[in-house]
C-alpha cells in the first residue's frame, strides 16, 4: 500500500508500521502544507522513503515534460515516480517520457472509466489510478470497472498495475483490492480507521487491564 499524504509527521508515524511501500502525492495535497512544492519533496524524500509519486503538471503535452524535467533533477537515487493525468496531453506525455527515458516509472492518474484505464496501459504508464470515490460520485461503478481494466490487463499479459485511488471510507478501499486493483494509495485518517476500530482498541484495553490485575495478584 502507499500512503496519501504530504505530510512529514503523518509519514513518519505511517512508516513505523511495515504497511507502506511509498508515498504518493498531488498538488492539492501539497498544498495543504504551505510550502515549496519541490523543497517539500526534498523533505519527504529526506525521511528515506523508497518510493515518492509526483504528479506532474501542465496543460498540454510540452509542459508536462517540461515539468517532469523539473522534477527528475531531484531524482538522483531513482526513488521518484510520475504521476501524469490521462487526457489526450497526457497520453502523449507518457510516450515521450518514456522515449526519453525508458526506466522513468508513470502512474496514471483520475482515471474514471475503464477504457480510460485501458489506453493509458497501452501508452506506456507502469500503473494507472481509479478514483473510487470520485467514480461513484459520477455515476460509474469502481469495482466493475476495476474488474474490467485487472482482466483486459491481465488477458494481453500488460505489466501495468491498478493502484486505486480517492476514498471516503475504507469499505471502498477493501472494495476495490478485492475488485482487483493491486494495491491501494490511502490518506492517513483512512489507515487510521482501518487498524483502531472501536471493538478492538476497547478489547484491546481490557486485555491490558486484565494484564496489569494479574501482576499485581502475582506479586
Amino acid at each position: 500500500m502507499y500512503l496519501d499524504t504530504a505530510n512529514l509527521a503523518e509519514i513518519s508515524e505511517a512508516f513505523k508500521t511495515g504497511v507502506f511501500q511509498g508515498v504518493t502525492t498531488n498538488p492539492t495535497i501539497l498544498l495543504k502544507e504551505k510550502t515549496d512544492r519541490m523543497k517539500q519533496i526534498r523533505d519527504i524524500l529526506a525521511l528515506g522513503i523508497s518510493r515518492l509519486y509526483v504528479q506532474v503538471l501542465g496543460d498540454s503535452a510540452e509542459a508536462l515534460i517540461e515539468d517532469y524535467r523539473r522534477v527528475r533533477s531531484l531524482n538522483e537515487e531513482g526513488r521518484i515516480a510520475y504521476k501524469v493525468s490521462m487526457d489526450v496531453h497526457g497520453l502523449e506525455a507518457v510516450k515521450r517520457i518514456k522515449e526519453e527515458d525508458p526506466d522513468a516509472e508513470i502512474l496514471g492518474t483520475a482515471i474514471y472509466s475503464a477504457d480510460q484505464a485501458i489506453l493509458g496501459a497501452l501508452a506506456g504508464c507502469d500503473s494507472v489510478a481509479p478514483y473510487v470515490n470520485r467514480m461513484e460520485n459520477n455515476g460509474v461503478n469502481p469495482f466493475e470497472a476495476i474488474q474490467k481494466m485487472r482482466m483486459f490487463f491481465d488477458d494481453r499479459g500488460l505489466a501495468c498495475t491498478i493502484v486505486a485511488a480517492s476514498f471516503k471510507n475504507t469499505n471502498q478501499i477493501v472494495g476495490a483490492l478485492t475488485a482487483g486493483a493491486h494495491t491501494a494509495t490511502i490518506p492517513y485518517d483512512l489507515f487510521l480507521q482501518m487498524i483502531n476500530k472501536d471493538v478492538a482498541v476497547n478489547a484491546i484495553k481490557v486485555f491490558n487491564q486484565h494484564g496489569e490485575e494479574l501482576e499485581r495478584q502475582t506479586r
